[in-house]
């Protein structure tokens, strides 16, 4: 706890019209000593709450740091927009709806909605799920830019060893329904009794893109069904939301 309490006085000592900083300044800003300032420092650009620059050796926060903000103030504004709509159309086809954005190799559910009579999905608001197994992962990660994309791959297949094989296809079979149908599917790959289809949410305000994935039972939710109706739902949930956004 004291070492994750000194990193977030690390990532405090920035404010406003700070370019970077470098180990003696945020030593002298948090008032630990130079030692520890610089193990720190090191442990967050690795994680990537600060980058580095190589010429300077000076640390500007990173994109995981600007991440947890832009989520912090946009996550109440977009659940508000959105909740609603998802709502609507989790009663409508009574199928359970969520919203989500990536983190590493997750998926991190933001808003979760669900239908009278759909199937009870053990997750919630926080709950984190598989990239490369979910319709929302392959939705997020058909929207990566390619060497994004590569990296990530090649670091899912050291941790899914002989699995890879077989999620790999379910990637490449998301990216090629992505391009064609304008959405991804997930026929049992994440929980064999769940089929779903997921999109993603760009908003286009220089922010990571986020995702909406539909899903139920797939004893009563067949790939026809997915592709012929709840795909195309779902695409029009997030222009609805899209929208909405706009609207405000």
């Amino acid at each position: 706890m004291t070492a994750l309490a000194r990193g977030l006085n690390i990532l405090k000592a920035f404010t406003l019209g700070d370019a970077s900083l470098g180990n003696q300044e945020l030593a002298e800003r948090t008032g630990l000593t130079k030692p520890t300032v610089s193990r720190l420092t090191y442990t967050l650009t690795r994680l990537g709450y600060l980058s580095c620059s190589p010429q300077t050796g000076r640390y500007e926060l990173g994109t995981s740091s600007l991440a947890l903000g832009y989520w912090a103030m946009a996550g109440s504004f977009i659940r508000q927009v959105a909740k609603p709509l998802m709502e609507q159309v989790s009663n409508e086809l009574n199928l359970c709806c969520a919203l989500g954005y990536r983190d590493e190799a997750d998926a991190v559910y933001l808003e979760h909605t669900r239908g009278s009579g759909a199937l009870i999905m053990s997750v919630q608001s926080g709950s984190r799920t598989p990239l490369a197994t979910t319709a929302m992962g392959r939705a997020l990660i058909a929207v990566m830019e390619r060497h994004e994309r590569e990296t990530l791959l090649a670091a899912e297949k050291a941790r899914y060893g002989t699995q890879w094989p077989r999620i790999r296809q379910g990637v490449q079979d998301g990216l090629k329904d992505y391009e064609t149908l304008g959405f991804t599917l997930s026929l049992g790959d994440w929980e064999k009794e769940i089929n779903a289809v997921g999109v993603p949410l760009e908003l286009n305000d220089g922010n990571p893109p986020m995702a909406l994935t539909l899903g139920g039972g797939a004893y009563a939710l067949d790939r026809r069904q997915l592709v012929e109706r709840i795909g195309p739902r779902l695409v029009e949930l997030a222009g609805q939301i899209r929208r909405g956004l706009k609207a405000q």
